[in-house]
């Protein structure tokens, strides 16, 4: 079937068509009349539901409580560390003094030195290490300085450090005695010398003179009582032949 269309038709329809264009445009127009342009009013901005805290209100001065004196003074001076309160102690006894020794010569022997020191009198005993009957005066040098209360010093005569020194200190000069005793007072000064063999009670009696003040040889003990003699019997008669 073939459709034409005839022009008259389609006149008719092109100005239906511009009829319907100029409507919508005449309405499009209306409306906008209506309506508030851009430029007139801005939309107005919507706030936010976050409200910013405002900050805590600072009292003014005078409605702070009021510090004293006294508190301020504790809150700003600086904390110190308090001691404990110790007891009262008891009074303290009278301090005794300190025996610090007696003065002594500095060229004497330490052993020597220390010895006088301590003691007002000092025994020095001499032997000889290799000789065994030194053994016996050394025994009864010590004994006799126990009994006086004196100071003693065994001084072997090999020890030049010791024996050596003495030495040379003695009075004149010499030899030390060889056994022997050498009996010093306080600072270092030889009050009494014995040579050889010794015993207890002759060099007790040497450390006592000594620790009187006396110098020299030690006065020897006294001799034992001679025992009486017997009567001697009468003579009888003489018988003659």
């Amino acid at each position: 079937m073939n459709v034409t269309i005839s022009p008259q038709i389609r006149i008719v329809a092109l100005v239906g068509l511009l009829a319907v264009v100029a409507l919508g445009g005449s309405t499009l127009v209306l409306g906008r009349s209506h309506t508030p342009t851009a430029t007139q009013k801005p939309p107005a901005r919507r706030q936010t539901t976050t409200v910013a805290k405002a900050p805590a209100a600072t009292p003014p001065a005078h409605a702070r409580p009021a510090k004293t004196k006294a508190a301020h003074a504790a809150a700003t001076a600086p904390k110190t560390a308090t001691k404990p309160v110790a007891p009262a102690k008891a009074p303290a006894k009278p301090a005794i003094p300190v025996y610090r020794g007696n003065p002594v010569y500095s060229d004497l022997p330490q052993p020597l030195q220390w010895q006088l020191s301590h003691h007002k009198v000092v025994v020095v005993s001499l032997y000889d290490p290799h000789a065994d009957a030194d053994a016996i005066s050394v025994a009864e040098a010590h004994a006799g300085a126990t009994d006086a209360g004196a100071g003693f010093l065994l001084v072997s005569v090999l020890d030049n450090k010791v024996a050596g020194i003495l030495t040379a200190l003695l009075p004149g000069g010499g030899l030390l005695p060889d056994p022997g005793v050498l009996v010093y007072r306080a600072p270092g000064n030889l009050a009494l010398r014995l040579d050889g063999f010794s015993d207890r009670t002759s060099v007790a009696q040497a450390a006592a003179n000594a620790l009187a003040g006396e110098n020299g040889p030690a006065p020897a003990p006294a001799p034992a009582a001679a025992a009486p003699v017997a009567a001697a019997a009468p003579a009888g008669p003489t018988l003659t032949p």
